[in-house]
């Protein structure tokens, strides 16, 4: 009886390198769709913030409400300074067999899916994004209910041909 299964060792030297420069960017309008995202957020904290004051007007000290003022900018320019130096992080790759996106400064992830897996792909337009001609990519593989990966921030023309390329791969797979 022989044994034919092979499984040989690939020192981590010998393997293939991704370089930052390989990862397509965002559109840089994205960025302004994420500010205008958080200032919405903002507004309706705020709102919802002065509205609770003025229901316990004489239950809290005066303090409490700077407090939780001061909170709520500290957290609001934090998010935007953050986004702000996260975003030439972000990107996506798309390459032979598969897809890939990464993003994050403080917390890095890089999320690849081999396109054998891709079951469907949408694009969704929001409001907002709409209006700038952006749009999300969201890539679905078995056994999930929710997208494995999303690509924001695409003008909408990159984003129809990478569903349509995508959608194409998974025809393809599904006749050989």
């Amino acid at each position: 009886m022989t044994n034919d299964f092979s499984n040989s060792i690939i020192p981590p030297e010998n393997l293939p390198t991704l370089e930052a420069a390989d990862f397509n960017p965002l559109d840089p309008k994205y960025l302004k769709l994420i500010y205008i995202r958080l200032t919405i957020t903002s507004v309706i904290m705020l709102l919802s913030g002065l509205g609770f004051g003025l229901l316990v007007k004489d239950k809290f000290p005066v303090f409490a409400y700077w407090i939780i003022g001061g909170f709520m900018l500290i957290s609001l320019a934090y998010s935007f300074i953050i986004s702000q130096l996260s975003f030439p992080y972000r990107g996506y790759l798309i390459r032979e067999k598969d897809i890939a996106y990464k993003q994050g400064l403080i917390r890095f992830t890089h999320t690849s899916i081999p396109f054998i897996r891709i079951q469907h792909v949408e694009l969704i337009q929001g409001v907002i994004a709409k209006q700038m001609n952006l749009a999300t990519i969201k890539i679905f593989t078995a056994g999930g209910s929710s997208d494995d990966l999303s690509i924001p921030g695409l003008p909408i023309e990159k984003a129809r041909q990478i569903r349509e390329f995508l959608t194409g791969k998974i025809s393809s797979d599904d006749k050989d």
